[in-house]
C-alpha cells in the first residue's frame, strides 16, 4: 500500500481539498469534535453516542472556493462490542466511493454526481424529518450562516410578540432554527423562558423536543423543572410530558439541576414506565455515574412495566456507552439491591 492510499473517510474528505464537520444523528443532534471522529475512525477509541451497535453520522462538506454550496452524507457504520470502528465495513464503503468518484470528489464538479455516489450504499440512510430540521438548524449556526425563512416567525411566537394561539402556521425548520439558537443568545432567551410556560401544548411539546438538540441556559432548564415538579403532583402524570421535560434539559451545562430533575423522576413510581427509563439512559446517562443515582434507576428498572425485556434492552443499550459499563456493573452486583433486581440481573445473565 503506497503512502498516498486514502484509508480513511478523512483523508478522502482532506484530499478532496474540502472543509467539514460530523455530527452524531442517533442519540441527539450534536457536532463531533475532530479529536472524536480521527479516533473513532482509527478505531483507537469507541464512538462517543453508539445507537444499537451503530455510529449514524451526518457529514456535511463543501468547497472552500463556494462556501455558499454544501453536500450532506448520512451514514450508519457498525461497531464491535468495543463501540469501535469495525474498519472493514469503512473500507467497503470507501471502496465504493472511490469507484464512483476517484480520489477528489470535487475534480467530479457536478453535484448531482457528488450526492448521487452513494445512491444504492447499504452505509447510508435517512433521518426522521425531526431529526434533519435539527441538523439544518445546527449545520447553518455552526458555520455562521443565515438561518431558514421561518426563523423570523417562529421567534416572534416563542418570544411572546405573537399571539400565543396564533402557531399553527409555524414551520418545523423554524422552531428547530429557535431552539438552537436562542437556547444561549442573550435577551430573547429571556423572553423565550418567560414565554414558555404560557404556551399552548402543541407548540410547547414542539420547540421542548428541539431543545434536546441544544445547550439550554439554567434559567430554561428551570422551566422544564417546575413543570416537571407540577406534573409529579398529579395522581397520574402525563408520561409524554415528564420525558418530554427530561429530554429538553439533558444537554444542559447546568447538570446540578438536571441531577435534580433525574432524582425527582426516579423517586416517583412513574419512573418505572419504559419510556421514562429510555428517556434516562437514551439522553441523561451521564448521571448514571453517581452511584446512588444508578443503584435507583436500576431498581426502578427492575420493576419495569415492560418486564424482563425492557429491563434487557436497556442495560445492554447503557453498557456500550463509553464509559458506562464499570458503573452498571457496580450498580448490578451491589450487595444492598432488591430481590427484584436480583431476579431480573439472574435473568439477563442467564
Amino acid at each position: 500500500m503506497s503512502d498516498n492510499a486514502i484509508t480513511t473517510l478523512g483523508q478522502f474528505l482532506h484530499r478532496s481539498r474540502v472543509h467539514y464537520r460530523v455530527f452524531d444523528m442517533g442519540r441527539r443532534v450534536v457536532k463531533l469534535t475532530a479529536n472524536e471522529f480521527v479516533g473513532f475512525e482509527k478505531a483507537s477509541m469507541p464512538y462517543p453516542y453508539p445507537l444499537q451497535q451503530r455510529a449514524l453520522l451526518g457529514i456535511v462538506f463543501w468547497s472552500p472556493d463556494d462556501t455558499n454550496k454544501q453536500y450532506v452524507w448520512f451514514l450508519t457504520l457498525p461497531l464491535d462490542e468495543q463501540g469501535l470502528l469495525i474498519q472493514a465495513a469503512r473500507d467497503e464503503f470507501l471502496v465504493m466511493l472511490l469507484d464512483r468518484v476517484g480520489e477528489c470528489m470535487l475534480a467530479a464538479e457536478d453535484g448531482k454526481h457528488i450526492e448521487g455516489a452513494l445512491k444504492d450504499s447499504p452505509y447510508t440512510f435517512v433521518p426522521q424529518q425531526q431529526k434533519m430540521a435539527a441538523f439544518n438548524a445546527q449545520v447553518t449556526n455552526e458555520l455562521k450562516m443565515a438561518a431558514s425563512p421561518f426563523y423570523e416567525p417562529a421567534v416572534a411566537y416563542f418570544t411572546g410578540i405573537t399571539d400565543k394561539n396564533e402557531w399553527q402556521s409555524l414551520a418545523m425548520q423554524g422552531i428547530a432554527d429557535v431552539a438552537i439558537r436562542l437556547a444561549n443568545h442573550g435577551g430573547e432567551t429571556i423572553d423565550l423562558i418567560a414565554t414558555l410556560p404560557r404556551l399552548p401544548e402543541e407548540p410547547w411539546h414542539a420547540v421542548s423536543g428541539f431543545l434536546e438538540h441544544a445547550e439550554p441556559v439554567a434559567g430554561l432548564v428551570e422551566v422544564f423543572a417546575h413543570r416537571l415538579s407540577t406534573e409529579l403532583y398529579e395522581k397520574n402524570p402525563d408520561i409524554k410530558l415528564v420525558c418530554t421535560c427530561l429530554r429538553a434539559a439533558s444537554n444542559s451545562p447546568a447538570t446540578g439541576l438536571v441531577d435534580s430533575m433525574v432524582k425527582r423522576v426516579l423517586k416517583h413510581p412513574c419512573s418505572q414506565n419504559i419510556e421514562v427509563l429510555a428517556t434516562i439512559t437514551g439522553r441523561i446517562w451521564r448521571v448514571l455515574k453517581q452511584e446512588a443515582i444508578c443503584q435507583l434507576f436500576q431498581e426502578q428498572l427492575a420493576r419495569n412495566d415492560a418486564g424482563q425485556e425492557g429491563f434487557n434492552q436497556l442495560i445492554v443499550d447503557v453498557l456500550y456507552l463509553p464509559g458506562m459499563r464499570l458503573h452498571i456493573m457496580k450498580a448490578l452486583r451491589a450487595p444492598q439491591r432488591s430481590a427484584e433486581l436480583s431476579i431480573a440481573v439472574g435473568k439477563l445473565f442467564s
